[in-house]
């Protein structure tokens, strides 16, 4: 073989192989992106479950007839105060709860006790892309009689 015709293999070798690492590439990165918007979403299903496992005057710390002590042991306050609720270190990212808040609501007729409990919050974390993600949550608890 000629100089001039290991040149072309080579040359024409690079032009395939280029994009294809390219593509290989941002596989790669959309991957790992999407691992560490799951890895938040897997957060939020972890504080809706435990939130589901406290009894329904316990929800919202501004629930009528609480004790100032009753109301530090709320789901609310806990979320609200507690690090250990308010941070989560998952494959060295932290994910962030923020602006954690629970309404509770009742029925049209003003005479019905609050029956449900509107809950929202939001995860912001700093993904391996090194920007800034924030997902909102939202959901309902409805008080079992």
């Amino acid at each position: 073989m000629s100089l001039i015709e290991i040149t072309i293999g080579v040359i024409i070798l690079a032009l395939v192989l280029i994009p294809a690492m390219n593509v290989i590439t941002g596989g790669t990165k959309s991957v790992i992106s999407t691992r560490d918007h799951v890895q938040a979403v897997f957060i939020s299903q972890q504080i809706i479950e435990r939130l589901r496992t406290y009894p329904f005057k316990f929800l919202d710390e501004d629930h009528p007839g609480l004790t100032s002590a009753e109301k530090a042991k709320t789901f609310e306050s806990e979320m609200k105060n507690l690090n250990q609720y308010k941070q989560y270190n998952v494959n060295n990212i932290l994910y962030e709860i923020k602006n954690f808040d629970i309404k509770e609501a009742a029925h049209q007729n003003v005479n019905v006790q609050k029956s449900f409990a509107l809950v929202s919050f939001e995860i912001e974390y700093v993904g391996k892309d090194g920007k800034r993600h924030g997902l909102d949550f939202h959901t309902a608890v409805a008080q079992m009689e």
